[in-house]
């Protein structure tokens, strides 16, 4: 070979190589930055229920926000800042609950993404567990630290890894949810159940959907013929959700996937029936829910059945704190109960001991059985007859 031939092809050779080089480097550059760790990719498949929430949208509806700003206590500690001193709710922009179709009872899974403190979260658990006369344990699993109670084992535990997510459950639970997140298992977006009945619901700023598994749905057949209703339309369910979506109206869109057509039809007649005998009833008109019933439309469209209906921002906001002082989530705490007076052994008051005021408290008072409970609405009393007889 001739030395201009030799030489010219080392230079072609030099200048692929160099451009090689240079076009990966400039693809390098070019290439988005990795995705931040979503909630979702840490609940495995096979969830029975699975509720999203985009914190971000819920913060900037004037309906949710006064919830997410409210300062959050750990009980018997004090306030979340002061305890850890940091909330990491402030910092989370995505939460995934899930409760698996098999397991035991009560198990469920919490996963959240977002700016993630690990060393900082796990830190604040474990000062958390000491505080309650606990044994904290850090250990490692997968890419995952995780603390949990040794005194209390079966209780559930907190997993982070650096950039997220945080999980939360029980043990079993909690090494699935690990695997999904670590990529050794499918999670939930792997599977067309859940993702089916999601887009059929739409995007939301909260979204639930539930799937049934076959054995669920023959239990459900089982139970609905015990209870003399062997044909229901229910039989015939396969999943169901519901998503909240925020803007200048908030639009409430619930969704129910059927087997077939007919006993959609038939569950959507038995529906709307509940609906307006609901809606008329006395005490969901008067916390504001009839209004809202009245509104609700329910409609089969071939196997879905589907039901909306829209709600402006001031009225949602009402109805959410409405909801929420029913449910007690806003009650304030019971004042302690007055201490009992000293006893002797015939367990008759003792003398130095003093009498206890009027008012006190000396045993366990039990409701009357004709006692209404706290949520419901009734009528004045009427004063019974001097003569003992029926008013």
């Amino acid at each position: 070979m001739q030395t201009r031939t030799r030489d010219g092809l080392v230079l072609l050779l030099a200048g692929v190589l160099l451009g090689g080089g240079l076009a990966w480097l400039l693809g390098r550059r070019q290439e988005a930055p990795l995705a931040a760790p979503r909630a979702l990719d840490a609940v495995p498949a096979g969830a029975l229920l699975v509720a999203t929430l985009d914190l971000p949208a819920l913060r900037a509806s004037p309906a949710f926000a006064p919830f997410l700003r409210e300062e959050r206590e750990i009980p018997g500690l004090g306030k979340v800042r002061d305890v850890c001193g940091f909330d990491p709710l402030a910092a989370l922009t995505e939460v995934a609950v899930a409760i698996p179709a098999a397991g035991e009872s009560g198990d469920f899974g919490l996963a959240a993404s977002g700016a993630v403190q690990d060393e900082a979260l796990l830190a604040c658990a474990s000062k958390v567990i000491k505080a309650r006369g606990g044994q904290p344990v850090v250990s490692t699993i997968g890419s995952f630290r995780a603390v949990r109670d040794s005194s209390a084992e079966g209780h559930g535990e907190i997993a982070v890894r650096p950039g997220g997510p945080i999980l939360l459950g029980g043990g079993a639970y909690l090494r699935a949810m690990i695997d999904a997140a670590d990529g050794r298992a499918p999670a939930v977006g792997a599977t067309d159940a859940h993702d089916g009945i999601a887009r059929e619901v739409g995007e939301g700023a909260a979204r639930v959907t539930v799937v049934l598994t076959p054995e669920q749905r023959a239990e459900l057949g089982r139970e609905l013929a015990a209870s003399g209703a062997g044909r229901s339309p229910a039989a015939s369910i396969r999943s169901g959700g519901v998503g909240v979506a925020l803007g200048p109206e908030i639009a409430v869109h619930g969704v129910v996937l059927c087997d077939a057509e007919a006993p959609c039809a038939e569950l959507g007649a038995e529906l709307r029936a509940a609906r307006d005998a609901r809606a008329e009833d006395f005490a969901t008109r008067l916390i504001g829910f009839g209004a809202v019933l009245e509104r609700v439309a329910i409609a089969a469209e071939g196997k879905a059945l589907h039901a909306r209906v829209k709600l402006s921002a001031e009225e949602a906001g009402v109805l959410v704190d409405r909801l929420a002082s029913l449910r007690g989530l806003r009650q304030p705490a019971q004042p302690p109960a007055p201490a009992l007076p000293a006893r002797d052994g015939s367990g008759a008051p003792r003398a130095d001991a003093g009498a206890p005021p009027p008012d006190a408290v000396v045993a366990p008072r039990q409701r009357s059985a004709d006692a209404a409970p706290p949520e419901e609405v009734v009528a004045p009393r009427q004063r019974a007859r001097p003569d003992g007889g029926a008013p």
